[in-house]
């Protein structure tokens, strides 16, 4: 209730110096699962959005999640995000609190690679809080962690800092999380072309381990880009992790292959297809192979994973899909549920 009486006082202290424009969006699932919701179920959600213009280049906006509704969960306890921003140039900040939005300060320059085993918290959950401040080229974000009291009494503090000399970007992570793990990471990106390479260093100042990792990508042509990763891991139990995928586009078809040897030491496979009959229906299907202990179907670890489907957009709002797959499966704009699913989707 507090968060909505928060949520409510920001939005009148707002209107006081302009009006509003609120904005409700969610979204609703409905239809039949033979496994994990063993027959028909239901999922929705609600959000709320407002955004107020305080002049001077000064920016307020307040979203809240009002509620998440489905079989399992009925979560009623609404998550506010307040945000306020100054666009300027060549300076710009901002100050927000609640939902980073996978944007906490430590991972807000830093960049992370595939297959690293140690990683700098990015403090991206609902109880965050970051004040940014960018410079042209320059910048510099610090937040910390209000789960518990509500307050920033060192738990959890983070720190993240940038900077751009044309193609190359730098960037840096601090972590002092409130468990008493103290981490810091530096990375590197550049381009050049149709290449890209980026490097990244951790060190987790509390256990000694560390990890290194680089990454490379090229695009070959507008429709074929490949790229290539390796991790040198300390971190007991962890092995060393290397992986190289390929993607392809051209016309209606979309295929991805791609190989890992994980920091498990387990050693995986697979390919992603999709293809787009017409500009309402699209064929989905994918294969994974050597995924033990790494996929849970909620009846137990498999080795190999498979899935099918199609989804066909009856409007721009709704959707219709008949999948089956083995484990559930998040493609992005629709997840496949284990076992066989009929459902429709309607977004608003």
């Amino acid at each position: 209730m507090k968060n909505v009486l928060f949520a409510t006082t920001a939005l009148v202290a707002f209107a006081g110096a302009a009006a509003a424009e609120v904005s409700f969006s969610g979204a609703m699932t409905a239809g039949y699962n033979e496994i994990g919701e063993n027959g028909l179920f239901f999922d929705a959600d609600l959000d709320m959005s407002a955004s107020v213009d305080m002049g001077d280049n000064v920016t307020a906006t307040a979203s809240v999640q009002l509620f998440e509704w489905d079989d399992d969960n009925r979560d009623l306890d609404a998550d506010v995000t307040v945000e306020i921003v100054y666009t300027g140039d060549p300076l710009s900040a901002s100050l927000k609190m609640g939902d980073m939005g996978d944007k906490g300060a430590s991972e807000y320059f830093y960049a992370d690679r595939s297959g690293m085993a140690i990683d700098v918290e990015n403090h991206d959950g609902d109880d965050e809080v970051r004040a940014l401040l960018e410079f042209g080229d320059f910048g510099v974000a610090i937040g910390c962690d209000m789960a518990g009291n509500q307050s920033c009494d060192g738990d959890g503090f983070n720190f993240g800092a940038g900077a751009t000399f044309g193609s190359i970007e730098l960037g840096l992570g601090y972590d002092d999380a409130d468990n008493g793990s103290e981490a810091w990471g530096v990375s590197a990106d550049a381009t050049f072309g149709a290449a890209s390479v980026g490097v990244s260093y951790i060190s987790n100042e509390t256990s000694g381990e560390d990890s290194m990792g680089v990454a490379v990508g090229y695009a070959v042509s507008d429709a074929l880009s490949v790229g290539a990763y390796y991790a040198a891991n300390s971190a007991a139990a962890s092995d060393d992790s290397y992986g190289a995928d390929v993607g392809y586009t051209a016309g209606a078809l979309t295929l991805g292959v791609f190989f890992d040897h994980t920091t498990a030491g387990t050693d995986e496979y697979g390919v992603d297809v999709a293809y787009a009959v017409n500009d309402q229906l699209t064929v989905n299907a994918g294969y994974l192979s050597g995924a033990a202990d790494s996929i849970d179907n909620g009846n137990g670890y498999i080795d190999d994973h498979f899935y099918a489907g199609v989804d066909y957009a009856i409007n721009d709002a709704i959707s219709a899909t008949v999948s089956y797959s083995t484990a559930n499966e998040d493609l992005g704009s629709v997840e496949y549920r284990e076992g066989v699913s009929a459902f429709i989707t309607a977004t608003f």
